[in-house]
């Protein structure tokens, strides 16, 4: 590769290394440049730019994120495509991060230009949610490189192991009445905890806090043949021949390890009745903050044996504390929802112009459409073009918004909604996908939209309805982006909202505006002749 500044005459499918702004528009940092760059940077007198030339062994950015990210791929986790030399990896199901870190420390020490970062091992993930992205520091690499990094079996390096849907008893012991009202507490937080690792509490059981008791109980659940037992004590198990340890060894069970170097959640402590897992609580077990406990309980849910050296090895980063994070935003919502805007497609159906460059009114179509999603309470709004891009692109100057090429827009609709997924911030919750052809979407409905997403109570995808029908713009949670990275042809989200319809909230709506699409050249006069567009044109 080449790397400097270059006369503007040889420039022509040299990448540009740093962003520009010249009468208005901006030329970002990784553009292909082309001939109407060329007659633009010597309208301004530039004759020189710095940029990147490749040669014939030199992979680009994009080509290379792509091709890389391809070894990591395996049922558990989804890909996306790349943008500006970075591809994302997301979990494809919920349940435990598993990290080959011996695999990722030598891909990183391959070549300075190619990286990955990850999540920490170990790691509680739901679906959907970014466990690495891999980048490309530079503008392409070498082709030798693209080789060592294949020779290095990554298909695993990176997997998702699922909660197993595990039965499971409670032993709380009391003394007082202050301790009795307490176990109440902790049996509520002790089941939500368990419910969120696709477990069941199946049995509670209370007795006093001696080792006869306790034992006792263990057996009655090993005779009921569950799958992990959990006892948490009216006191705090402090010493390893303590009530809590002796009652496991009198039914029977080994300890495996009391104590672990995690803060809070010291004085757990962990033994086995035959293969039965049993969990000595300590008293953070009660709070729903993070603490050792949960660390412990996901790896027995995704079936992972643990021993001493696994919990010693828990103390770097063992330190837990409750981080709060705030969020930019134009209007304060729990949530991060960002816009796609669909704007690639060739208008077949229309034998007149690009039916987005359509005038209406004062505006063009498109204009109308990314002036509502700018308008509205997302996060930041993205625009995906390909046919005529560089017409869309004249059109929308200085507008707060990120452009997407798709090349392969012949391919459908599906292409572009995957490179809006690929596109979003890393921090969005979900994507609102609205189309380029619906002029009559208006801020107010996409902000109505947001309000009603709240996936704590399973709203998930967000549609409007209006009289029995269905319509756009939807939003679809990250939950469900590694469905929308599998997409094929022109059928958008259909399926993925009819497979999901437990996830679906409708939002009825005042008017049609959420069905008005316009297709064809007479669907456009008829919308022009609407009353308010009388004498306006």
């Amino acid at each position: 590769m080449k790397f400097g500044k270059i006369f503007v005459n040889k420039s022509l499918n040299g990448i540009l290394a740093h962003s520009m702004v010249i009468e208005g528009k901006k030329l970002k940092k990784g553009k292909i440049i082309n001939k109407t760059d060329i007659s633009l940077f010597k309208r301004h007198g530039i004759k020189e730019i710095t940029c990147a030339i490749l040669n014939e062994k030199d992979i680009q950015e994009d080509k290379a994120a792509n091709k890389i990210s391809k070894n990591f791929r395996n049922s558990s986790v989804a890909i996306e495509n790349a943008i500006t030399g970075r591809s994302n990896i997301l979990a494809a199901q919920s349940g435990l991060l598993i990290i080959n870190e011996a695999q990722i420390n030598k891909f990183n020490n391959i070549s300075e230009v190619i990286t990955i970062a990850s999540l920490n091992n170990y790691l509680k993930v739901e679906k959907g949610d970014m466990i690495a992205t891999i980048k490309i520091i530079s503008f392409s690499i070498t082709s030798s490189n693209l080789k060592r990094i294949s020779n290095l079996n990554l298909n695993n390096a990176l997997k998702i192991l699922p909660f197993n849907k595990n039965r499971c008893g409670l032993i709380l012991t009391q003394g007082s009445e202050e301790n009795k009202k307490l176990n109440d507490i902790s049996e509520s937080r002790i089941r939500d905890r368990l419910e969120k690792i696709n477990h069941e509490l199946v049995t509670t059981l209370k007795c006093n806090h001696n080792a006869e008791e306790i034992s006792s109980k263990i057996k009655f659940f090993k005779e009921k043949k569950l799958d992990l037992i959990l006892i948490l004590g009216s006191s705090a198990i402090v010493d390893i021949k303590d009530e809590i340890p002796s009652a496991i060894k009198k039914s029977g069970g080994t300890i495996i390890r009391f104590g672990m170097p995690v803060d809070p959640g010291n004085l757990l402590l962990i033994g086995k009745n035959k293969n039965t897992p049993i969990i000595g609580l300590p008293g953070c077990a009660r709070s729903p903050s993070l603490n050792g406990f949960d660390w412990v309980l996901e790896r027995i849910a995704a079936d992972i044996n643990i021993n001493k050296k696994d919990i010693a090895s828990m103390g770097i980063g063992g330190l837990l504390k409750t981080k709060k994070t705030t969020r930019n935003r134009k209007a304060k919502y729990n949530y991060k929802i960002c816009s796609i805007i669909l704007a690639a497609g060739r208008s077949k159906r229309m034998k007149s112009n690009n039916k987005l460059l359509s005038k209406l009114s004062e505006t063009t179509m498109i204009s109308q459409v990314v002036n509502s999603a700018i308008s509205s309470n997302t996060d930041s709004d993205i625009i995906i073009l390909g046919h005529e891009k560089e017409s869309i692109e004249k059109i929308l100057p200085n507008k707060d918004l990120t452009i997407s090429i798709n090349k392969n827009y012949n391919q459908g609709i599906s292409s572009s909604i995957k490179i809006g997924i690929s596109s979003l911030p890393e921090d969005c919750d979900a994507a609102i996908v609205i189309l380029g052809d619906m002029p009559d979407v208006t801020d107010k409905l996409i902000n109505n939209l947001i309000k009603s997403f709240n996936p704590e109570i399973k709203r998930h995808i967000i549609l409007p309805y209006y009289r029995s029908q269905l319509g756009n713009p939807v939003i679809i949670s990250r939950r469900f982006f590694p469905e929308i990275l599998q997409l094929k042809g022109d059928s958008g989200a259909k399926n993925i909202i009819k497979n999901n319809l437990d996830y679906v909230y409708k939002l009825p709506q005042k008017n049609n505006a959420s069905l008005l699409d316009i297709d064809t050249d007479q669907e456009l006069i008829a919308y022009l002749n609407k009353p308010k567009f009388i004498n306006k044109i």
